[in-house]
């Protein structure tokens, strides 16, 4: 798993959310003092949870909100339908690296949240 990619190592405080058991990524979920928030896109239905979880934690003004997702998925779980709902919320402003691979099966979208 290749996290470095993320760009996160300055944060201290990650929450992890929506992790199936079978995917580590080797970092503990903070429940304080959140910085990062990252969430496995499962469903659909996740990135609605996704925003509100966002909208209702108090994040920094230096943020990252990343959803992760599983690659190769042929459920309409996918890049583009995770990215639709998010097309016309003015609170996501997409950092670099953006999209990228964090390992052979799972991709992941990087985010702040601004208020």
């Amino acid at each position: 798993m290749d996290l470095k990619k993320l760009r996160i190592d300055k944060f201290k405080n990650v929450r992890l959310v929506n992790f199936p058991k079978g995917i580590d990524l080797g970092i503990s979920s903070a429940a304080n003092g959140v910085e990062v928030i990252i969430y496995y896109i499962d469903r659909l239905e996740d990135v609605k949870k996704f925003v509100k979880l966002c909208a209702s934690t108090p994040l920094p003004k230096e943020n990252r909100t990343i959803m992760v997702y599983k690659k190769g998925r042929k459920d309409g779980v996918n890049r583009d339908s995770i990215f639709m709902p998010l097309g016309s919320n003015k609170n996501f402003t997409l950092r670099a690296p953006m999209l990228c691979s964090i390992s052979d099966e799972l991709s992941a979208c990087v985010m702040s949240w601004v208020t």
